[in-house]
């Protein structure tokens, strides 16, 4: 019988990311992350007068992130385990929103932290890149995993029937940000997501189900 798609995305879901990144902007460029807000706009500042940088700047900072910080990024807790056990349950693979020049290096990346899936890249709105890999891996039936709420209301705008699990891996984040409204269920830690996922499994093998 065909197992279900485990999607998940990558950064604050599998990898610690604001605090790498954090201090990769402290010791490369000069600047501070604060945390007020779940947002990178306006919450990164110059370290020398606490001036915000202009949003333009926030891309090349993540892409420059990405093509020489990864290293500094490690396993939120419990995600290794997590997918090792859920990979008798699921075919996983991992969808993140990164430049697809960085594709290689980022499976490269999960792959040491032992987490050998494969990895596609993405840019904007998830609903369509989910649609894409449904359909090419068979059109089973999925589950979507992702911090972000606009990626839950783009996959339920696209692919409704694919369900959708909000998770903010850490702490300090998950408190800024309420469940995503359009995902089934929030859950921030990787044991009861474990059990939660294995649970779900069990009614979603075979063909997509209409979400009811």
């Amino acid at each position: 019988m065909t197992k279900p798609l485990l999607i998940s995305d990558c950064d604050e879901v599998l990898l610690a990311f604001a605090m790498p990144f954090a201090d990769h902007l402290d010791e490369v460029h000069g600047l501070s992350l604060s945390f007020e807000s779940f947002a990178l706009s306006g919450n990164i500042r110059r370290k020398a007068d606490g001036v915000a940088i202009a949003d333009e700047h926030i891309r090349p900072l993540l892409d420059d992130f990405f093509e020489n910080g990864m290293g500094r990024q490690t396993p939120v807790p419990g995600a290794v385990a997590a997918l090792e056990t859920l990979s008798a349950h699921y075919d996983i693979i991992i969808l993140t929103n990164i430049d697809d020049r960085f594709r290689a290096a980022r499976r490269a990346q999960i792959g040491a932290l032992g987490m050998p899936y494969e990895v596609y890249c993405n840019s904007g709105p998830k609903g369509p890149a989910l649609a894409r890999l449904v359909a090419e891996h068979g059109d089973p039936a999925a589950v979507f995993i992702d911090d972000l709420p606009p990626h839950h209301g783009s996959a339920k705008a696209v692919v409704p029937e694919v369900h959708r699990l909000h998770m903010i891996a850490d702490t300090r984040l998950a408190g800024l940000i309420p469940p995503a409204p359009d995902a089934h269920a929030r859950i921030d830690d990787w044991g009861a997501a474990t059990r939660y996922l294995i649970d779900h499994a069990d009614t979603a093998r075979g063909p997509r189900h209409a979400e009811g």
